[in-house]
Parts: structure tokens; C-alpha cells; sequence
């Protein structure tokens, strides 16, 4: 053990956290938030203790157990009512049902580590929860006489009462005694000796601290202040107390009391339910306990609501307090949270509808047993009837990046379509994307039904909507399905990569054809000559024009219906934004006018696929007489004919072999930069890291280092990007179809990855491809494996082609540039431009690779290629060309560092290198400029770079 391993204090083996009821209230003055947490415990199952979830199968008994989802059903019916007799009935057949359902908790099959056996009978017993840097105020034991607690202990029971942490906060609390440490909180009560009768209601009142890492208290584009979680390398444990190993899965509450013109994202499974005022004034108002209690059926849809007491004036209150809750039973570790000055997006909501048709047409019982559920009980989208398959889409942003944001918004319907038909039903409620300010440590992050993204990889660029995929396929690699070791993440980072290029392929394509449709429209009722047709002739030859139908009823719904074997998706608006982005009500609103908007700001950008298509037409050609006999029917062709050309199935494999290429040279790299502990996949090959005295530690938990390194990611997507060359790539998709269907809900390791390829491929042990040797060659082993070497150290399509030729034309300009003796006129640049930045990407990889390069030649890059306008993996790679030939404007690089905090890291170790003295003067300059805004392990790595350790 050493300081950069995370210590796991929780006593999870005796003890387990069932369900938090977390009330939060920030103070952006004092950069504090007054925390107060109801947590709810139950002694730890047989199969817990073993190290596993407590299964279905573990819950059934030899009497039969009546389905989840009838009772779900009858106990909805009940809860119709509210009287008291009703309430009543309702909670004894409840405590009936779950009483099927729980695993035997003798103390038979008890597990201990080191620490708990020590405990002896005169000592009292302890509970212990995870924290830092957090002062307690006090914990208190909460009565419970009366309180049926099965309705937070398990969670088949959905908990999403509005005001139930009031019912609470009324009950009668006694002082517990506690300490804490450093690293936890450790609470006991006089005379107590053992978890079963331990208090089961435990409410700590807490206050955050500054220094928190789980916090970042910043300033947002807008210079507004905000805070957010950034995924600490802590997690959430200076947000509340809390189990913080991964095993250690809970459901939750909260309820965030703010300022009203802030806005919370969180999260949740609910779309945010507002509450004018503190939610304690809502304690005596047995009305709004009546309506809450009806709006928290489980056949409720998801929508927004306020409530606010009779009599209350809402322009007169300046808090309000926001509710979310969950249902999906998860490690606290996924909770995130963001709050600030910010406005939002609704999109419209996305139904799959013929997801939704074979799940209610398939026989429950095949559908069971092909993918029994072996999670905790909770309301599962596999298999409950009750599953809304509606998906609420908001994007959060700042005011003033409202623009920013346009473009993608239109693509992140697509995104999720084609993440849904690639990986099956989507395991969250909604989806909510949140654009956080440049500090941001990370280019995405993904929580239940949240994402955080970094500005940097928000745009009209592949690049981001790579990113946008990357994180919306983490619903199911990272969040249903988990890492029970937090080691071995390339389960979560490897295979989102894997999966990015396929949903981010097949959503331009569907995007595409959206936009062609409308294009096509928009083009010819802008044309003043003959119609459109929907094929156009180049060269003599015919272009078939891809085409969706895009239609519309007599509902206040729009409904795009692709043409092929795709999912149905239908769109329902319930409010728009005006160009200020504030908030406006209308009855509906067709997607359909929404992309025409978008096109018709495009049309005045489209002079460049004029040249395009001049060079596709021959003289005198049929489409030459058209572009002289009418102008805009001309441009009308070419600009369908761009949209065709760029995406197709074809180009968008070249593309992803060429990323392969980038991030083989990437992973390259990293190994050469990196120690050989932090380069392995599988660094405990399962065994745990525990020390003398029995407490387990995550290895390399601390390490700042390790937070910027891409080898979990890289690695793990080139063993699947192997694993599915042997197979196929067709069948190596299915199976993970399968695969996220098997172990949806539950944490696994890698050997349950592994074991599941080879028992869906034996074929695959004649070539000697077992787990063991799987294992030892891809998790096991530092460095780079010669089988990614193998398939992408080299590759060749048409895409690499142009690449090659821009580098040829560029070493030819710079060779003439060179020349000093001779005075050299202004370089005409003939040569096309790239269809994806990729290829950029690739190109400055290439030239990164020349001893030297000119100042002029840099200088006609630049303008030829408009550096300033590109995404941010271009202009880092052209930052460190321009670091690397000590190229005298050092703009871009200055603005890369501001701008792009979250990939700007890296920069910094390239102004060191060369050893320049203005590099390290421009490195210092921003460095002391932005360091308090820096993501903490940004802060410490830049500056050990700058100024040693």
C-alpha cells in the first residue's frame, strides 16, 4: 500500500445502506453546501457477503413467489387511494411479498475480513461509511415505531414521494455517538452489540468543505458561479457519507434547495419535479401530500412539475427546491450533480415504438429465461411491463452558448436510436446533457440518465458527436453494467470506445437522410425552375437520392419513420425556445420545420460543393447543361450529391479503421510515457490489495497521473476490436447485444466478459484462444501487444490515401519554402479538402514525424486549413507542431490552453520538452492565469511539470 491507493473503510460485509434521503442546500458564497442524509440499513444477505447481488434466484424459496411486475400492478391499484385503512393494507401486503424475496441473514454464512473479526462481544457495534473532508454536526437515530421500513429496504418498491423526507425530519431523532477520520465516519450506539440491533434509520447532518475534491465551486463561460461534480478519484465522499465500494449499490432521494434562478441537473430518474419555496414548508400541506402521492404511481408518465402552496406568490420566493429520485439500484459513486445559472433545451421526447411492439408481442416466460434478471429486484427494462420506453431529451447550458448547442441537439435523437437498435432497450429514464465550463477535467462523463460534457466537445464536428456516443453507449457499459473491480474499467472505457464508431456511423445515417429529406424540399421550393426529382444525373450516369419519410398526423405529434429495418421514432415537442433561449409555451412543433431552419442557415455556406461538382462533371456533360441553363437547380444537385458522397456505410469503415490508426499511435505513445503498473487492464488479476489490518485499497485509487491516461480505453478497444476480427464483426455485435442483456444490472469482471465471448464462440479454442490465455496476453501484460500492431500499426483505404497526398503536397511546400536562396511567390494550394477532421488529425500525426518544418509552410497550414476553426484533437495536434518547430505565433496554443483546459494537460508537457524559454514563460502565464479554476489533479500535475515534485 501507498499513498496513491484509495482506501475502502466501509463494513459492507455486515452491514448494507439500502436507500439515501439526501437534502442538500449549496451556498455559493461560502462554497459550502448544509447537507442532511437519512440513510436506511439492513444486515448484509448470504449472497452480499459472498461477494455477489442478491439474486432473484436467491430470493425464491420452494413456495412459488408471485411476478414483480403483478405485484407492481396491484400494489399501484391500492396506492389510487389515499386513506388510511388503504395505506395500511397496502403495506402488509408489501411486507408480504418482500418477505419472499430476501435471503436468509443467519449468521451461519457470515463473512469477515481481518478487522471485523476482531470484534469481540464487549465491544459495541460499528457502523462505518466512507467521507472526507466533510464536518459532521451531529448523528441521530431516527424512531421508527409505526414505519412498515420495507419500503426503503427494498427497492422493487419505487420511492419517488416528493415530500417524504419531511415525514422524516418530523419523526423523533436520538443522539448516536461518532468519530471521525481522515478517510471515514464511524458511528455506534452505547450497549449496541451486534448489526441486528443496530438502529435502522440513521440521519447525519453534515456540512461540505472548500477543499472537497467530489466539488468543484467555479465560475461558468457566462463568469456566473456554478458547481459540479468532476468525478474525483474520491468520488462522491465530501458530497455526503456514504458506502463507496462499487458492491455496496443503494437506491436514493434528493432534494436540492437553491436559489430560483438556478438550475439543478442531476441524477435521477424522474424529469425534475420543482417545489416553490423550502420543501419544509410543505410539511402540514395535506393536500400537495394527497397530489404527490397520486403523481407517484408507477404508471405515471415522466413530466415536469411544480408545486406550489396555496396562497404563495411564486415571483415573491426566492428558493426552490428540486427532487429528483432512482429506481436503478447503483453504487453512490454514479451520482453526479451540477447547478448553476443555466438555461435548458427540451428536445423531443424519443419513443421506440417498434422496441416497445416486440417487447409487449414476446413470451414472457422465453424472454425470462433466455435473460433472467439477476440483479437486485427494481423496475427492470428488460422484462417490466412497466417500463415507459418514452425518453425525455433536455440539454443544459449556458445563455451564452445557446448556439453552440443547435447542432447538437439535432444529432442526439440519432445518437440514442442507433445506440438502442445496436445494444437493445435503453436502460435509463431520460437523458440529460449538461455543458460545463472549460475547467472541466474530462471531455464527457456519464451517470444515470446524465452526461456532462466538456465545451471543447460541443460543435458541428464528428468529433464531438463521437464523444456524444462514446458516453450514451456508457448507459450500458459503466452504468447497467458495472466493474465489481474498479481496477479493471477497461469493462466500462473499452467497451464505449469499441462502441463509438458503430453508433456514431449508423446515427450520421440516420441523421443524414432526416437532412436530406428536408434538403431536398427546402432546395426546391427555393429553386424557381423546374421540381426536384428525387435523382439527380452526374456525368451521364443516375444517383439514386437516400430518402426517409418524414409524415405528420392529426396529432400534436411528429412522426419520422425510417424507410428500412431501423427503429420507428416519434417526436412530441411540449415547449420550445426562442433565439434568446429563454423558455416559450406552444402546442407543438414539427421536427421536421426544425431542420429545415438548420438547412436553410447551411445553404449560404455551400460554395464549396459547387467545386466539388465540377470536378465530378465532364465538359458538356448533362449536369454541365444544367448548371448553365439553371444556376439553382445546379445547386440544388450538388448539394444532395455532397450529402450522399460523405456518408455512406463504405467511408464510415474507412473512418473508423482510420481512428483505429490515430489511437494505435496514441496508445503508442502513452506506453512510452507511462509506468508498466498503470498499463495493464487487469492489475489485481482479482485478487484484492489489503493491508495488516484487514482494509481493503483500490491500487492506484490516488494517482493523479493515471487520471490522464488512455490505456484502459485504448487496450481494452483493441482486445474487442480483436476479439471480433476472429469471429466477425457481425457476430461479435450480436453477442454483445447478448452480452449487455445477460449482465444487465449487475457488476462483473473480466472473466465473465472473457468466459461469455468463448461460450458464444468455441469454435475460438482450437486456435488456443482461452480465457487463461486472453488473460495473460491482453490483461495481464505491460506494453504494447503485437496483435494491435498487427492489425493497425498500417493501414490503407481512400481516406488514408488523401492523407498521404496532402503530406506529399505539404513536404513538397515545405521543400521550396526552404530553399532561401530563391524568392518564392505566395503557394496556390490545389488539393482537396478532407471530409473528416480525422484525416487532418492523421495528417499533423504525419508531420509531427519530420525533423523540421519552415515557418512559412506552417503559416500556409494554417490559413489553408483554418486552424482556428477546427476541433480540438486538430488544433492539439496543431499546437504541438507549432511548439515543436518553435513557430512564432503562439496564439493558438495559449488559446488551446484557456479554452480546452480538458485536453490541455498534455500541451504543457510539450512547452517543457523543447525547452524554450518562451514556451515555459507562456506555460506559466496561463498556468497562474486559470490555476484556481483547474480540475485539482490537473492543478498538481501541471504543476510538477512546470515546477518539480
Amino acid at each position: 500500500m501507498c499513498d496513491q491507493d484509495l482506501p475502502l473503510l466501509s463494513n459492507i460485509y455486515e452491514v448494507r445502506a439500502r436507500h439515501y434521503l439526501i437534502h442538500l442546500e449549496p451556498n455559493f458564497n461560502t462554497e459550502k453546501i448544509q447537507g442532511r442524509v437519512y440513510i436506511f440499513f439492513e444486515a448484509t444477505t448470504s449472497c452480499e457477503k459472498k461477494g455477489q447481488c442478491c439474486t432473484r434466484k436467491c430470493f425464491c424459496s420452494d413456495t412459488e413467489v408471485q411476478d414483480v411486475e403483478n405485484a407492481s400492478v396491484h400494489i399501484n391499484q391500492h396506492l389510487n387511494y389515499h386513506g388510511k385503512d388503504n395505506e395500511s393494507i397496502v403495506l402488509e401486503e408489501k411486507t408480504k411479498n418482500a418477505a419472499k424475496f430476501h435471503c436468509d441473514n443467519s449468521d451461519d454464512n457470515r463473512v469477515k475480513n481481518k478487522k471485523n473479526t476482531e470484534n469481540i462481544e464487549s465491544q459495541d457495534f460499528e457502523i462505518i461509511l466512507d467521507c472526507c473532508d466533510i464536518r459532521v454536526k451531529c448523528v441521530t437515530e431516527v424512531e421508527c415505531n409505526g414505519v412498515n421500513l420495507i419500503q426503503y429496504l427494498d427497492p422493487t418498491y419505487r420511492k419517488a414521494c416528493g415530500i417524504a423526507i419531511n415525514f422524516w425530519t418530523r419523526r423523533n431523532h436520538i443522539p448516536l455517538q461518532y468519530a471521525v477520520n481522515a478517510w471515514c465516519i464511524r458511528i455506534w450506539k452505547e450497549g449496541i452489540k451486534n448489526v441486528k440491533q443496530f438502529p435502522q434509520a440513521v440521519c447525519i447532518e453534515y456540512e461540505t468543505t472548500p477543499q472537497g475534491k467530489s466539488l468543484l465551486w467555479r465560475n461558468d463561460q457566462d463568469g456566473n458561479p456554478c458547481v459540479f461534480t468532476p468525478a474525483a478519484a474520491i468520488n462522491n465522499r465530501s458530497l455526503l457519507p456514504c458506502q463507496d465500494p462499487p458492491s455496496a449499490m443503494a437506491t436514493w432521494q434528493a432534494w436540492i434547495t437553491i436559489p430560483k434562478e438556478y438550475y439543478v441537473s442531476m441524477t435521477g430518474d424522474n424529469v425534475p419535479t420543482k417545489f416553490v419555496g423550502p420543501i419544509n414548508d410543505y410539511v402540514e400541506d395535506t393536500r400537495t401530500l394527497q397530489h404527490i402521492s397520486k403523481c407517484c404511481t408507477l404508471g405515471q408518465s415522466n413530466q415536469a412539475v411544480t408545486f406550489c402552496r396555496e396562497g404563495t406568490i411564486e415571483e415573491d420566493i426566492s428558493t426552490v427546491c428540486i427532487y429528483y429520485y432512482t429506481t436503478m439500484v447503483l453504487p453512490i459513486a454514479t451520482i453526479a450533480i451540477a447547478i448553476g445559472r443555466w438555461e435548458t433545451k427540451v428536445l423531443p421526447t424519443v419513443y421506440f415504438k417498434n422496441l416497445q411492439k416486440v417487447k409487449n408481442e414476446a413470451e414472457e416466460k422465453t424472454a425470462n429465461t433466455k435473460y433472467s434478471c439477476c440483479h437486485y429486484e427494481y423496475p427492470c427494462h428488460m422484462k417490466s411491463m412497466l417500463w415507459n420506453y418514452k425518453t425525455p431529451l433536455t440539454i443544459v447550458y449556458p445563455p451564452s452558448s445557446f448556439l453552440l448547442i443547435k447542432p447538437l441537439s439535432s444529432f442526439l435523437p440519432y445518437a440514442l436510436e442507433a445506440a438502442v437498435h445496436l445494444l437493445g432497450t435503453y436502460p435509463c429514464c431520460r437523458l440529460e446533457l449538461v455543458v460545463l465550463p472549460p475547467c472541466f477535467g474530462s471531455l464527457g462523463l456519464a451517470s444515470p440518465n446524465l452526461i456532462f460534457l466538456s465545451p471543447t466537445v460541443v460543435g458541428d464536428d464528428p468529433a464531438a458527436y463521437i464523444r456524444l456516443a462514446h458516453e450514451i453507449s456508457h448507459a450500458w457499459f459503466g452504468i447497467n453494467i458495472g466493474a465489481q473491480d474498479w481496477t479493471e474499467e477497461w469493462l466500462s472505457e473499452g467497451f464505449a470506445t469499441y462502441m463509438e464508431d458503430s453508433i456514431y456511423a449508423e446515427a450520421v445515417l440516420l441523421h443524414e437522410k432526416a437532412r436530406h429529406t428536408v434538403l431536398e424540399e427546402t432546395l426546391c421550393q427555393n429553386s424557381e425552375s423546374e421540381p426536384c426529382q428525387k435523382g439527380w444525373e452526374v456525368g451521364g450516369g443516375r444517383v439514386k437520392s437516400v430518402s426517409s419519410q418524414v409524415t405528420s398526423n392529426n396529432s400534436s405529434d411528429g412522426v419520422l419513420t425510417e424507410t428500412d429495418n431501423q427503429l420507428e421514432i416519434s417526436w412530441k415537442h411540449d415547449e420550445k425556445f426562442n433565439d434568446t433561449g429563454k423558455e416559450c409555451n406552444i402546442e407543438s412543433l414539427r421536427f421536421h420545420d426544425t431542420l429545415r431552419n438548420d438547412i436553410n442557415q447551411e445553404l449560404t455556406v455551400k460554395d464549396k460543393f459547387i467545386k466539388l461538382y465540377k470536378k465530378s462533371c465532364p465538359r458538356n456533360s448533362v449536369c454541365d447543361k444544367r448548371k448553365k441553363n439553371d444556376g439553382q437547380s445546379l445547386r440544388t444537385n450538388m448539394t444532395l450529391m455532397n450529402y450522399t458522397q460523405k456518408f455512406n456505410k463504405e467511408v464510415l469503415e474507412e473512418l473508423s479503421d482510420l481512428r483505429a490508426h490515430i489511437r494505435y499511435r496514441t496508445l503508442v505513445c502513452e506506453l512510452e510515457n507511462s509506468t508498466e503498473d498503470l498499463q495493464t487492464l487487469r492489475p489485481m488479476q482479482g485478487e484484492n490489495l489489503v493491508d495488516k489490518d484487514g482494509i481493503n485499497y483500490v491500487k492506484n485509487g490516488l494517482n493523479p497521473g493515471k487520471t490522464f491516461l488512455q490505456v484502459h480505453y485504448l487496450k481494452g478497444y483493441f482486445l474487442l476490436k480483436y476479439l471480433s476480427k476472429l469471429v466477425s464483426r457481425a457476430k461479435f455485435d450480436m453477442m454483445l447485444k447478448e452480452y449487455v442483456s445477460i449482465y444487465h444490472g449487475q457488476l462483473i469482471l473480466s472473466k465473465h466478459a472473457l468466459d461469455h465471448f468463448i461460450n458464444s464462440f468455441p469454435e475460438v479454442l482450437a486456435n488456443n484462444i482461452t480465457q487463461e490465455t486472453l488473460c495473460s496476453i491482453w490483461l495481464h501484460q505491460p506494453g504494447l501487444n503485437a496483435e494491435i500492431k498487427e492489425m493497425y500499426g498500417n493501414i490503407s483505404n481512400s481516406l488514408v490515401s488523401e492523407v498521404t497526398q496532402h503530406f506529399h503536397f505539404w513536404l513538397g511546400v515545405d521543400k521550396s519554402n526552404r530553399r532561401t536562396s530563391q524568392i518564392i511567390k505566395k503557394t496556390k494550394v490545389h488539393i482537396e479538402e478532407f471530409i473528416f477532421p480525422d484525416q487532418l488529425v492523421l495528417l499533423f500525426e504525419y508531420l509531427l514525424q519530420l525533423p523540421k518544418m519552415s515557418h512559412k509552410t506552417l503559416g500556409e497550414i494554417n490559413e489553408h486549413y483554418n486552424i482556428g476553426s477546427q476541433c480540438g484533437d486538430v488544433r492539439h495536434r496543431w499546437c504541438e507542431l507549432v511548439i515543436k518547430n518553435n513557430y512564432k505565433d503562439l496564439n493558438e496554443v495559449e488559446r488551446f490552453l484557456l479554452e480546452d483546459q480538458s485536453m490541455g494537460v498534455y500541451l504543457y508537457g510539450e512547452l517543457i520538452i523543447y525547452k524554450k524559454a518562451k514556451h515555459k514563460h507562456l506555460a506559466e502565464k496561463v498556468f497562474h492565469k486559470i490555476k484556481k479554476d483547474m480540475d485539482d489533479n490537473a492543478r498538481l500535475t501541471v504543476f510538477s511539470m512546470l515546477y518539480g515534485d
